[in-house]
Formats: C-alpha cells, structure tokens, sequence
C-alpha cells in the first residue's frame, strides 16, 4: 500500500533518496491518522492542512533477522507557514511537539506483549514524563525536514529517548531528550 504522501516526497531530491533506501520500510504515521476517540486530533485534523503540516512520512530501519525491536525511525514533515512564531520560523512549541510525536511513532512501531498473549503499541501504555529540548537554529518555513528520533536505553517501564530535527543539508536545528514512562494498570 502507498502511503498518501510518498509521492509528496519522492518529488524532493533528498527525501527521494532517504526513501529509495532499500533498508528501509515506510510504516503508517499513525498519529496523521484521525480516531473516533479524538486521540491525536492535534497531529490529524488541528495541524494537517497546506498551512500547517502539509505533508508527513515515516520509516524505519528492516531489523535484522530474528530482532524485534525498532531502534529508531525518520520522519519527513513538509511545514507551512501556518505555525510560525517567528517570521518564517517555526514556533517553539510546534517544534516540541513534532519531536514528541516522532518519539511517539517509534514507541507505536514498537509491541509490548499483555498478560493474554496479544501485543500492543507502546505508545499505547506510555507517556510522556519529559522532554528537554534544545533549540540550535531556527527551522524555516515553509520546507521540508527530517525528524530522527531514537531509543538510547529501556529501564524497566522507562524508556529514554533522544530526537533531532535536521534541514534537508543535514543541519541539526533542534535537539531533545525525552522520558517516556510504560503506564502498568493503577500506577503511573
């Protein structure tokens, strides 16, 4: 199945490349994706227009055989300059909460096996517990740009997280750090 903004992409020359990577497998951006519950209504209906987040695609990395675990995804955003906080520059805010939503995908992409056999999102059992986030440049709009967010360590029902916000020269523009935490019934 193609995803509805691969073609978005592959019409820019260094997402063309990213994406005809043969290691890499294109998976749903799910929180682009509306829900009856309005879970992510921010990501699929507030910032999704050609003023906001034009267009997204996310992939990540074929685990070798036998591995499970998705260690990291890429995820390409096309902005508009409807989320400006600045002339021509993304606001702060809209920059944090990309980086989140990015981290947010790999614990999607990610399963943790429940008490009857069947396995779910993380994303699904987790939350937020911080995100330190460091702003290097501003990040221009409108443009397209890449969104890497990584695991660093799983302890327990904690999970450390890092994220990077790159220009399509490969400039880092925004940096974080992040705790997501496994929510298990009646504790946070």
């Amino acid at each position: 199945m193609t995803e509805p903004d691969e073609v978005h992409f592959k019409s820019i020359s260094w997402c063309s490349q990213i994406l005809h990577d043969a290691d890499f497998i294109i998976t749903p951006t799910f929180s682009r994706q509306p829900k009856p519950d309005t879970e992510d209504s921010l990501i699929a209906e507030t910032l999704k227009s050609d003023s906001t987040i034009q267009a997204c695609i996310t992939i990540y990395r074929k685990p070798a055989p036998g591995v499970s675990w998705i260690n990291e995804v890429r995820t390409m955003v096309t902005l508009g300059t409807g989320m400006n906080g600045g002339a021509f520059a993304l606001h702060g805010g809209i920059i944090a909460t990309l980086i989140d939503d990015a981290i947010g995908t790999l614990l999607t992409v990610n399963k943790f096996g429940k008490e009857d056999g069947t396995a779910v999102p993380l994303s699904s059992g987790t939350v937020t517990a911080y995100l330190n986030v460091q702003y290097l440049k501003p990040v221009k709009t409108p443009q397209t740009v890449l969104i890497v967010a990584r695991c660093k360590e799983v302890k327990g029902r904690k999970y450390f997280m890092e994220a990077e916000v790159k220009d399509g020269e490969g400039n880092v523009l925004a940096k974080a750090d992040s705790l997501w935490i496994r929510i298990v019934r009646g504790k946070l």
